[in-house]
């Protein structure tokens, strides 16, 4: 085991130095920006005691997946397996157990760890029989395929908002609408293969401006219900929820414009972090969209 964790480490160090970032420093921002995050959910959300928890145990069932724990479970005996996945789990869960231990939460904090190393037992995802209805046709299959995956995340919204009203609390509210919409921007984030863009007999731009449309209107469709539930109940603040729709909206554009400026490669770490950078700060949504709507229709005039 103590191979597998110094050959993930190497990989880690590895990916960093070929992005032409230094690991230490990175490890070191890294560190900075999981704190200031977790102030600002502390800060910004209410009941964070309850949210950020949640939070955390989303990102650490990401380590159960099933294909991974049946490739772990072909490379070491069952007692291994289960130690290296409990140690997996308790490491990851480190970092939010001292935050809330800091913030004297400290029955979140026993709970949050015993389900994080409860979760190194479970697959998080397996095969079912059960198809998801969507609210979109077959065209758009990044919301399909998405919307598939994550639609917890947007019943979590929606009850998000929910309680944002009943609490009276706006800035929750526009917590979970930009929520929804940072979770369409990950359903651009595996670019598809190259056949399924060749089949478009049009030039990029065209291609692009119909890729943009639908990013448009099946994000509208997602944060609809929030929408209408904020305007309803906080009609006096509506600018700012069209405010946030819009700037939502520019998230899903740069993220589906980003798989493409570099297509068929995958994000990278410096894309990563351009598009992060514009999430975190808003304006620079401004200079990133044309870039990458610049880039993509280079690389995909081949196609």
């Amino acid at each position: 085991m103590k191979f597998y964790f110094t050959l993930q480490l190497k990989r880690y160090y590895r990916f960093l130095k070929e992005a032409g970032f230094n690991p230490y420093i990175t490890s070191f921002t890294i560190v900075i920006l999981f704190i200031i995050l977790s102030e600002t959910v502390y800060q910004k959300v209410n009941f964070a005691e309850y949210v950020y928890p949640a939070i955390s145990i989303i990102l650490i069932a990401k380590l159960g997946n099933k294909n991974r724990n049946t490739f772990l479970k072909n490379c070491f005996n069952s007692i291994n397996f289960k130690v290296l996945r409990l140690t997996e789990n308790g490491l990851l869960a480190i970092p939010f157990f001292v935050f809330l231990i800091i913030k004297q939460e400290f029955i979140s904090a026993g709970i949050f760890m015993i389900m994080g190393l409860a979760l190194s037992f479970i697959n998080t995802s397996s095969s079912s029989s059960i198809v998801i209805p969507t609210p979109f046709y077959k065209k758009p299959f990044e919301f399909i395929i998405g919307y598939r995956k994550t639609f917890l995340v947007f019943i979590i919204s929606y009850a998000l908002v929910i309680i944002s009203v009943k609490v009276d609390n706006f800035n929750l509210g526009i917590f979970a609408m930009l929520a929804t919409f940072l979770t369409c921007t990950s359903f651009y984030s595996k670019p598809e293969p190259k056949f399924y863009v060749w089949i478009h007999s049009n030039n990029p731009v065209i291609f692009l401006k119909q890729k943009i449309k639908t990013a448009i209107l099946f994000s509208l469709v997602l944060s609809l219900p929030i929408i209408i539930i904020l305007t309803v109940f906080n009609f006096d603040k509506v600018h700012f929820i069209f405010l946030f729709e819009i700037i939502g909206i520019l998230y899903v554009i740069n993220s589906l414009l980003a798989k493409y400026a570099y297509y068929p490669s995958e994000i990278n770490i410096n894309q990563a972090f351009i598009i992060g950078a514009s999430i975190f700060f808003p304006p620079l949504l401004l200079l990133t969209i044309p870039f990458f709507y610049k880039k993509s229709k280079q690389e995909l005039i081949y196609l």
